[in-house]
Order: structure tokens, then C-alpha cells, then sequence
């Protein structure tokens, strides 16, 4: 039996020991480094980038123009658009510009449109969207943008995929 070593063990154990107690007392009585999560919100950086959400013009109109660039450029497929005409009902004079499109002589009676086009449905499946900031950058119209909400749960997955209201009213 080799006593040389277990001596050697026993004042290593011993230092490592004191190492480690010397630590948990340092940290014991200084300030603590969590915080109280609900109540207190985590500080974030001023360009964090978190989950999308769309524009409105001053209106309450959509900025979109549904030219499909955020759903093309989206690395993870999050994004899906449908694409719809602007109609502006029964009661609507035509404009100087309106009135010498000829694509509109084509329209069925009593509906007005001048070809602008809007997302008739626009979704955002927050469980695919990997926050990369490429849908924001590519939009001619900067009518998408990410915004600073961090804290999204969802009971179930058809929770996470977010429509044109949910998109506006997270903003």
C-alpha cells in the first residue's frame, strides 16, 4: 500500500474543498444574479430581432402589396400569402387614372378595381420562423417588421401560426 499517495490524495481533497468554500461563501453574501422573472422583464438590446408582425398605413390599410418577396426570400417556408384585388365596393367614383385603364372595362358590373393588389390571407407560422430578419429587409413596401415580443407560448400548434389580424394586433 502506497501512503505517500493517499497523504497526497487527502491534503488534494482537502484543497479543493477549501477552493469551493472559499467560493460559496464569496457568492453567499453578494448580490444575487437572477431576477424575478414576471415582474421584473429581462433588459434586451436595442436590435434584437424577435418575431414579425405587419404595418398599417395611417388609415388602419395594410402596407402589403402581396409581391410574394418575404414568402420567396423565408430560408424556413414560414410565410404564405394569398394574393386578392382592392375593392372598393358599389359606391365609388372612379379616379382620372381609373378611368383610362382600360383592364377595367373587363370588371363584372358594380365592382371597382384599379389592379392594386392586397394579401387576401397572410400567415406567419411562428414555430417555423427562425427571426432571421430576411422578410424585413426584402420588402419594398415595409410593411412587414420585427418587432421586440420574445414571450410567445401556445397551447397547441394551430396557435402558432399567426393571420393578419394576430400580426397586426402583435405590434
Amino acid at each position: 500500500m502506497n501512503t505517500e499517495k493517499q497523504e497526497n490524495s487527502i491534503i488534494e481533497i482537502s484543497r479543493n474543498f477549501l477552493i469551493g468554500l472559499k467560493t460559496t461563501i464569496k457568492t453567499f453574501f453578494s448580490k444575487p444574479v437572477t431576477f424575478q422573472y414576471p415582474k421584473e422583464r429581462l433588459r434586451i438590446a436595442e436590435r434584437f430581432r424577435a418575431f414579425p408582425h405587419l404595418n398599417v398605413n395611417g388609415d388602419g390599410s395594410l402596407r402589403c402589396v402581396a409581391c410574394f418577396l418575404c414568402q420567396t426570400v423565408c430560408p424556413s417556408e414560414a410565410i404564405k400569402i394569398k394574393s386578392g384585388y382592392v375593392d372598393y365596393g358599389f359606391e365609388h367614383e372612379l379616379t382620372e387614372r381609373q378611368k383610362h385603364n382600360h383592364s377595367l372595362d373587363k370588371l363584372g358590373g358594380g365592382m371597382f378595381s384599379d389592379g392594386r393588389r392586397h394579401p387576401s390571407s397572410f400567415e406567419i407560422d411562428l414555430l417555423r420562423c427562425i427571426c432571421c430578419g430576411y422578410c424585413e429587409e426584402i420588402c419594398p413596401e415595409e410593411a412587414i417588421s420585427l418587432g421586440s415580443d420574445y414571450e410567445v407560448a401556445f397551447y397547441s400548434r394551430d396557435e402558432g401560426i399567426y393571420g393578419i389580424e394576430k400580426l397586426i394586433k402583435s405590434r
